[in-house]
């Protein structure tokens, strides 16, 4: 039986280039900061103009090294105490587009709650498809969540 390949340094590599690649075609996307860490993790951030918002958003991307997938976060933030209301539905429906919620700390301000919204792509089968279903996933259930927490 044939183990299967653990992604390295270089498959990091180019996976990030890929990204890029892949989301230039249909967005600006421009790298803000791009890591490896001493245990060989990738970061990045990418800024992102998409064509039809004028809004800049932040896509975080974590890779880690030997694992099989890209963890693609987007934050939101939300009144805390709409957040108190609100949370168990907004886990629920970030469990629905299969996206998980993680709270961001957030320095001072407690009336805010800082919350990143992940979704994971599995690095064997990247593509430029997995890309986009993986982003536009995110994309849908971050608009879900932001009108369920403005009504």
């Amino acid at each position: 039986m044939k183990k299967k390949r653990v992604p390295d340094k270089s498959d990091l590599d180019a996976i990030r280039d890929q990204i890029l690649d892949f989301a230039c075609a249909k967005h600006d996307f421009k790298p803000k900061t791009d890591e490896f860490l001493q245990n060989g993790d990738w970061r990045g951030v990418f800024i992102v103009k998409f064509r039809d918002n004028p809004d800049e958003e932040l896509l975080y991307c974590e890779a880690p090294l030997g694992e099989h997938f890209i963890r693609f976060g987007m934050d939101i933030e939300v009144d805390g105490e709409v957040w108190k209301k609100a949370y168990e539905k907004v886990l629920q429906e970030a469990s629905v587009h299969d996206v998980a919620v993680c709270p961001v700390p957030a320095e001072g301000e407690e009336s805010k709650r800082h919350c990143r919204l992940y979704s994971r792509a599995w690095i064997p089968n990247f593509s430029q498809r997995i890309f986009g279903l993986t982003l536009t996933n995110l994309l849908d259930c971050r608009k879900t969540v932001l009108l369920m927490l403005s009504s």
